[in-house]
């Protein structure tokens, strides 16, 4: 059994999703601790990935026609594909999270992977995870602009992944707010999704 752990904390262990995304794989592990779970981690503050442009789109194409799934070209589409749970942990930026998340998704996004159609035309989602953790961070209130968390939403719909949860620590950067306050609400909402799963 594997949780898929997408890691675009672009801080490290300095940043605060990081700690809320740690304090979510302590209790997931816990809970789990009579199967045999494993964590997997793709660390997009490291990981070698780039916007896909005229010459990969034409690469990908010509694979994809070929049947030449195996190429390296998808290894991220088929490793989310094979997660048994998925945990997604990226800051509040500018509206939704850092670009490196937007790029790693694009690579995930395979017609004929993580998603196929019918001869009606309907998508059809190939991912084995049937529930996805998104976590976010922020120094302003969120409100009405969680882009980050409802364009993931849509992919999991498009995937395959029937049900998504949400956890945040907002207002960290406002004068007078009590940030380990905030924090442990936060942890306490994780706490609250790792029991229901």
């Amino acid at each position: 059994m594997k949780l898929l752990f997408v890691n675009a904390c672009i801080r490290g262990e300095e940043s605060r999703t990081y700690e809320l995304c740690k304090d979510y794989i302590d209790k997931f592990l816990e809970s789990k601790k009579d199967e045999p779970w494993r964590i997997e981690e793709v660390d997009l503050s490291t990981a070698d990935i780039k916007p896909l442009d005229r010459e990969t789109l034409a690469k990908r194409d010509m694979l994809l026609e070929a049947g030449r799934t195996g190429d390296a070209m998808f290894d991220l589409a088929k490793q989310i594909i094979e997660a048994d749970h998925i945990l997604i942990g990226a800051p509040y930026w500018d509206l939704s999270f850092p670009a490196k998340l937007k790029i790693y998704l694009e690579r995930c996004f395979v017609t004929g992977i993580t998603f196929i159609y019918s001869k009606e035309g309907i998508p059809h989602g190939q991912c084995k995870a049937n529930a996805l953790t998104y976590i976010t961070t922020s120094g302003s209130p969120i409100g009405n602009y969680n882009l980050g968390y409802d364009y993931v939403k849509g992919l999991c719909a498009l995937f395959g992944i029937e049900k998504t949860y949400f956890a945040a620590a907002e207002e960290l950067d406002i004068i007078g707010r009590n940030v380990p306050q905030i924090m442990a609400k936060a942890k306490d909402k994780i706490t609250d999704i790792v029991t229901g799963l």
